[in-house]
């Protein structure tokens, strides 16, 4: 009966053990993919490569970073180094801020 004990026991905790493995592991598989850009250089039904510097992706907010936000960065075609960066903050669940970019910044 002992040695039944000792058994399930150790089971239990192996068990526990690799489920609490698995989704550690699994949540920072998520996390990285989640907080990595991408530049992009080519845009359906637009011909050819773009002629800017587009980056897209997700940046955590909150004290947790547990909500994230999307984002498009399109760097400054005259002076990088030297032109203020603007925040353009647009859109929602669903709501597409690539048109509000495009037509009441301009491109």
């Amino acid at each position: 009966m002992e040695e039944k004990k000792t058994t399930l026991k150790g089971s239990l905790h192996s068990i526990i053990s690799l489920y609490v493995g698995l989704v550690l592991l699994f949540s920072c598989q998520w996390n990285i993919a989640v907080s990595q850009s991408s530049a992009l250089r080519f845009l359906p039904g637009f011909p050819g490569p773009l002629p800017f510097h587009l980056e897209t992706g997700y940046v955590g907010v909150g004290e947790s970073n547990q909500d994230q936000l999307f984002y498009y960065f399109v760097q400054s075609d005259t002076n990088p180094q030297e032109d203020p960066l603007v925040l353009w903050l647009t859109g929602g669940p669903g709501c597409s801020a690539w048109s509000g970019l495009v037509y009441e910044i301009g491109m």
